[in-house]
């Protein structure tokens, strides 16, 4: 407290006592003080102050709140922290399952859920050719004219180029079918001359026909040696004339070469060259034909010339750069249904 606080306060005390002696004035009760005088007490404990240096003043912190003064507030419900309930209509993600951050947008690449990720078949792009599925099996007896399938022209020599004149020497058009129990092939060969006078291993030496059949593109696809699932199938349309002993032999795989059982063949002689029909079963191939399937395949005819002798001279391809032990050169063959 200032000093001039002191002087007021002594004054008003100063004031008061003399209106005690004032005349018409009563002596005042006498008053007895329960306690100490707080007003004189702190005018001494302020001229105290002002004589005294106090001790250095250490901060104190305030006193606690004991038990007895929170007797009268309201008791407070304990405050337990509990953790919020998982919302029942999201799944929990699996546990080895990163969960993407809520603010990374998901890669443009991914594609929408409704829509399947596309499958691309894997297909030798050399030629390409359909085999449409027979609902009624053709009768195998040489004649043509039940056939109404698209017809594929072979025509790209491959072999003795040198001894084909044209077309008319050497060319032909093949139809395929299928169904659950065999692959069937109507051919129509183009040639002037037909000469075979071989049978079984040796056919490819006269007037014949080949197939080269892959059943597993997709184990094998870029691989340009024959390996097992790959085949090589030779059909001979009779020797020494058509429709006399009608044979096949299979030269690929070699673990398995030789005359298959059960394949039909028959043929007829036409003016200008000849017909066959041929039926063969699945099995020779050693496959379960699937519906809209890719298979490698290549379809050639061999040409013998040489009256009396035995000698492949042409071969003619439907694919261009055919070659026997590179599968990656041959065609397609799909399976339609």
């Amino acid at each position: 407290m200032n000093r001039t606080k002191i002087l007021i306060l002594i004054a008003f005390m100063i004031v008061g006592l003399a209106a005690c002696n004032l005349p018409g004035s009563t002596a005042p009760t006498p008053f007895t003080f329960p306690t100490p005088d707080f007003t004189l007490t702190a005018i001494y404990s302020t001229l105290d102050i002002l004589t005294v240096v106090p001790p250095p003043q250490t901060p104190t912190l305030p006193p606690a709140v004991t038990a007895t003064q929170l007797a009268g507030l309201p008791s407070a419900t304990p405050l337990t922290p509990t953790a919020p309930p998982l919302p029942t209509s999201t799944p929990i993600p699996p546990t080895n399952t990163p969960v993407p951050p809520t603010n990374t947008p998901l890669p443009t690449a991914v594609p929408p859920t409704n829509t399947p990720v596309p499958t691309q078949p894997l297909i030798r792009t050399a030629a390409s050719m359909v085999a449409s599925y027979l609902e009624k099996e053709p009768k195998i007896d040489g004649d043509l004219g039940e056939w109404t399938l698209s017809s594929y022209s072979i025509t790209k020599v491959v072999y003795g180029k040198e001894k084909w004149d044209n077309a008319a020497d050497l060319s032909a058009k093949v139809m395929i079918g299928w169904d659950e129990a065999n692959l069937y092939l109507g051919v129509y060969v183009v040639d002037e001359d037909y000469v075979q006078n071989e049978t079984g291993l040796n056919m490819y030496k006269g007037d014949s026909l080949e197939i080269l059949f892959d059943t597993n593109l997709t184990s094998d696809f870029y691989v340009d040696d024959l390996s097992p699932d790959d085949f090589q199938l030779g059909i001979s349309p009779g020797s020494p004339h058509v429709q006399d002993d009608p044979n096949a032999y299979l030269w690929f795989p070699t673990s398995i070469d030789g005359e298959p059982d059960d394949i039909r063949i028959s043929g007829e002689r036409q003016e200008d060259g000849y017909t066959v029909e041929i039926a063969i079963p699945w099995s020779v191939f050693e496959i379960t034909p699937q519906s809209n399937k890719h298979y490698g395949f290549a379809f050639s005819v061999s040409d013998n010339d040489k009256t009396g002798d035995s000698v492949q001279q042409t071969m003619i391809s439907n694919v261009a750069d055919r070659h026997l032990t590179d599968p990656t050169t041959w065609g397609d063959l799909k399976l339609s249904r």
